[in-house]
């Protein structure tokens, strides 16, 4: 029993290390002339704008990339995320961990 506390003991460490490395990183998703940053914790750092594909005639368009754009910043995280949890788990998934 005291060896399974010890192992669950040093897992929780290895995930906490996990976290504050993944907050750590940035993700950068691209769509068009868009470009969007998250952190590990899936927030939005920075959001670019390349300024020739600015149209005030078509403000939809723009607003489709940066959705794109976002969309794809916060997959790169959540992949991340999913990866290292896969790696701490040995794939057994357990659910709420990141």
């Amino acid at each position: 029993m005291g060896e399974m506390m010890k192992m669950a003991q040093e897992m929780k460490g290895k995930m906490k290390d996990s976290k504050q490395e993944l907050a750590r990183a940035n993700f950068v998703g691209q769509s068009k002339g868009v470009a969007v940053e998250v952190n590990g914790e899936m927030e939005i750092k920075s959001v670019k704008i390349d300024p020739q594909i600015v149209d005030p005639n078509n403000v939809s368009r723009l607003e489709k990339e940066v959705m794109e754009a976002a969309k794809k910043a916060l997959k790169s995280a959540k992949d991340e995320a999913a990866q290292k949890m896969k790696g701490l788990t040995g794939g057994l998934g357990l659910p709420g961990m990141f």
